[in-house]
């Protein structure tokens, strides 16, 4: 076997062949990350036949006297069960680091350390993958921990993620809890549509993003303008960003029409000579169901009025790799959340991916924190009501390359780290 710098479409080649390779290791991620301006190498390893069999997207930061640090998001993307190419891999990164100013490396596999079903209970027939820690460190590479939250600095080390194989439409739905059933059913409804948005359109992505991240306080990239339509540009159709509307004008009619059925049922029982209880409680129940769409319709026709016909409810930024979908971005309008916009959204890409032969439907991150005190239990609730169950990978390593520059650059960073407290 060798260690190589691999050229675009021998790195294309290999990632799309499906080996549980991230959407952050495909080839896209090359020209997003060069449009930040950063450096980035194609590593991997070949047979003896020339065939590449582990392949790796390196990104460079610069550091001190000359020197890089390379992090790779998610790699490498091999065969982790293959010790001996994994320990071939290692070793020839390091040796190519130590010829390449590397002064050190970050690696965070996209490999499962433990599965668990979607209450938390470990699976039985996934025991935890201590061997390929072990391999690590035994080549250098210090283990971050077994880390649960969220950090700016790492990739989220817990996944939700749900197997859609097996499935058809009615099936899955069957499959999701009472709330998720009964919401979809609800948005079904109101006659909730979903498109799929163009780079163009980001904006209305965005403007819910922005909307949500407020509320939510979560982290958000400094420019999520530039992030995100660079994501696109880079990604192109391997981005998906669907958007879950509804059309008020459709709504109303529909409201309408089913008021003037609703009416028609109980004058035609209104004009039977001797009514039984039966009879009494079916006018009644119809008398209620006038009742309710008479007052939904007068709703619409004021949010109509005041907002427009077309109301914008949920929006998604989705990869499509060939190993999974993964739900990256997610927003959603609180003003118009009766509408229950998200739940359509998720179902529709689930149809998607099952139309598409996609079998991972990657909810992507949460805390690891599953208590009710949880930072994100509420998040962790709506996806285990999709049927999600929890994957925990394996985290991240740290190996050192150049020890004497790197000495120097945890002082520099040690300084800088103290000027910025200070300033805030």
């Amino acid at each position: 076997m060798k260690f190589v710098e691999l050229t675009e479409s021998q790195y294309k080649n290999y990632i799309e062949k499906g080996e549980e390779s991230a959407f952050f290791q495909m080839i896209e991620n090359k020209r997003n990350r060069e449009m930040d301006k950063d450096k980035v190498r194609l590593l991997g390893v070949k047979d003896e036949a020339g065939t590449v069999v582990a392949a790796c997207l390196f990104t460079l930061k610069k550091t001190v006297m000359g020197k890089y640090f390379y992090y790779s998001n998610r790699g490498p993307v091999l065969d982790y069960h293959n010790h001996e190419l994994v320990r071939f891999f290692l070793q020839g990164l390091t040796q190519y680091l130590k010829k390449n100013n590397g002064l050190y490396v970050k690696l965070d596999p996209n490999w499962i350390y433990q599965k668990y079903d979607k209450d938390v209970n470990p699976k039985t027939d996934y025991p935890e993958q201590d061997a390929l820690i072990e391999i690590m460190e035994a080549e250098g590479y210090a283990h971050q921990g077994f880390t649960r939250g969220y950090s700016r600095t790492s990739q989220a080390r817990w996944m939700s993620v749900l197997d859609l194989s097996g499935y058809n439409e009615n099936s899955l739905l069957k499959s999701f809890d009472s709330q998720r059933k009964r919401n979809i059913k609800k948005a079904e409804k109101y006659g909730v549509q979903i498109r799929f948005l163009e780079l163009d359109e980001i904006d209305i992505f965005l403007k819910l993003y922005l909307d949500t991240s407020e509320r939510q306080s979560f982290f958000t990239p400094p420019d999520p303008q530039k992030y995100y339509s660079n994501l696109k540009k880079a990604y192109g159709d391997k981005i998906i960003m669907p958007l879950a509307y509804i059309e008020l004008d459709k709504y109303i009619s529909n409201l309408s029409d089913g008021i003037e059925n609703a009416e028609s049922k109980r004058n035609q029982l209104m004009e039977k000579d001797t009514k039984n209880e039966k009879t009494l409680n079916k006018i009644n129940e119809l008398d209620k169901q006038i009742d309710k769409m008479s007052e939904d319709r007068m709703q619409a026709s004021e949010l109509r009025k005041n907002e427009g016909n077309v109301l914008n409810l949920a929006s998604g930024i989705y990869f499509e790799t060939p190993y999974e979908m993964v739900y990256h971005s997610g927003a959603s309008s609180t003003a118009f959340s009766q509408f229950v916009g998200p739940y359509m959204m998720h179902f529709e890409m689930m149809k998607y991916c099952m139309n598409k032969g996609i079998s991972r439907y990657n909810f992507y991150g949460v805390s690891g924190d599953f208590s009710e005190d949880g930072e994100d239990y509420g998040v962790y609730r709506f996806k285990r009501g999709f049927n999600a169950e929890i994957e925990e990978l394996v985290g991240d390593f740290v190996k050192v390359i150049s020890k004497m520059p790197y000495n120097v650059y945890k002082v520099k960073r040690k300084i800088e780290q103290k000027r910025a407290a200070k300033s805030n």
